[in-house]
């Protein structure tokens, strides 16, 4: 079926032409008809297989010939909810529809000015929209159609009390879309209640789309950044981007980047919304090719051309990690993810020289060594106060590593054995440096020079 057999206006024809939407997906294919007629509908099926062009055609379709007023599509995310208002303002250009969209981190004020000049399909996130409602700028009354997109992301985010608020002040006559890429208990509990006699529409397994390559790089702690370098340097012409879990994580890894020289932006949840804006345009637009960011682009993040898909961290459930990996792969296209698999260090390279805890080894105490025999397990060297492990001075500590600190100059080492609660003395002469050896059955005198 083509887009031109489903009884489409002309207008919206011609608008999908400029888009370039020619050939319809299989959920466009089963669900447009459908929404033209107002069926309620749940929807699953995984991202990247346009959902958002099924429901904005739909709903486009069906303002525009009177069937119904106005749209309420509620997101989990600022970054989707933008990128769903710009893909239905583009399907509904030419039939001149007001789509608006309205967000938290974002000047009310200028929201509240968009609402006044009226609109017929709004894009929300749950919590702008209960405050715009509170203030009398919005009577969620007046919207006749209500969809639910990402609805299983947006209550793990916990918005169910707002988004059950948003539905029961819903006229009871509307047509209903629930959108999701899974459908658990919890999302078919809401649909019972909400979503009266739908059709379910699934498509295709819940797994990774077999558009995407994927590859497990297994490393150390240690070895994950410089690893990560030759990731780029090998995919240097593809657009990428790098998940980390933490906000932290991801600006200091933009960082380490920046100091070798790739130049990367960073994505995360306490930059304003018109700093993430201008990120987002800067990587669509190419002006950066490299974007490290947390979950927040999981979803709703389309870029054309987006060839590689780094998680640098493990995603912390498989839907995420599929969330993430779609980000590439999409509408047919061939993409690729690249997936670090942490692994512990062996003890030869735990206790090699060139490992990061040796490095006050190489800032004027080496000398002090006494023997080139690597030390019992469960000891570290002391580090020297200021440097960390890694490169430059810059690097991650490993993850659960404690920090040992050395008790006077870098040539000194204060640890002990954690395993045998005795004093470690194997490859290295205690009373060299002043001290004795309290834990054996005798004294040892420092020696006359």
């Amino acid at each position: 079926m083509e887009f031109q057999d489903m009884g489409l206006s002309e207008k919206t024809l011609l608008a999908l032409a400029k888009i370039n939407y020619v050939e319809p997906t299989e959920v466009q294919v089963r669900a447009i008809p459908e929404i033209m007629s107002g069926r309620n509908l749940i929807v699953r099926s995984h991202t990247g297989t346009g959902k958002t062009a099924a429901f904005g055609i739909g709903i486009v379709e069906r303002i525009a010939a009177r069937k119904s007023k106005k749209a309420l599509i509620l997101t989990p995310t600022r970054e989707l909810a933008v990128q769903v208002c710009k893909e239905v303002r583009a399907i509904g250009q030419t039939h001149e529809l007001r789509v608006t969209v309205v967000y938290g981190g974002a000047s009310i004020n200028i929201q509240l000015d968009e609402l006044r000049q009226g609109v017929d399909i709004l894009v929300a996130t749950p919590g702008r929209l209960i405050d715009l409602t509170q203030r009398g700028a919005i009577r969620i009354g007046e919207f006749d159609i209500a969809i639910l997109d990402e609805a299983d992301q947006m209550l793990d985010m916990g918005f169910i009390d707002d988004v059950t608020s948003i539905l029961d002040q819903l006229p009871k006559q509307r047509l209903t879309l629930l959108l999701s890429a899974t459908l658990d208990e919890s999302i078919m509990s809401i649909a019972a209640k909400y979503v009266h006699s739908p059709l379910t529409i699934e498509i295709g397994e819940i797994a990774a789309a077999e558009t995407i390559k994927q590859e497990h790089l297994e490393t150390t702690d240690r070895e994950k950044f410089p690893r990560l370098l030759e990731v780029l340097r090998e995919h240097a012409d593809m657009k990428t981007l790098i998940f980390r879990e933490t906000k932290m994580g991801a600006s200091r890894l933009q960082e380490r980047l920046w100091q070798r020289g790739v130049r990367a932006g960073v994505l995360q949840g306490d930059m304003t919304q018109a700093m993430r804006n201008r990120t987002i345009t800067d990587f669509k637009e190419g002006t950066i090719k490299i974007l490290v960011a947390t979950n927040v682009a999981a979803r709703g993040l389309h870029v054309d051309n987006l060839g590689l898909i780094v998680n640098y961290d493990k995603a912390q459930s498989e839907e995420i990690h599929l969330h993430r990996i779609g980000r590439t792969g999409r509408m047919g296209h061939e993409g690729k993810a690249i997936n670090f698999i942490q692994r512990k260090e062996t003890l030869n390279e735990r206790m090699s020289q060139d490992h990061p805890d040796f490095a006050w080894m190489k800032q004027g105490g080496a000398g002090s060594f006494s023997s080139d025999r690597p030390q019992r397990r469960g000891t570290r060297p002391a580090s020297h106060h200021g440097s960390r492990p890694g490169h430059g001075g810059h690097g991650e500590r490993p993850t659960g590593e404690r920090s040992h600190y050395g008790a006077g100059h870098s040539g000194r080492i204060a640890h002990s054995d954690s395993n045998s609660g005795q004093p470690e003395g194997r490859g290295h002469d205690s009373s060299a440096h002043g001290h004795e050896n309290r834990g054996g059955e005798h004294r040892r005198r420092r020696p006359r020079y």
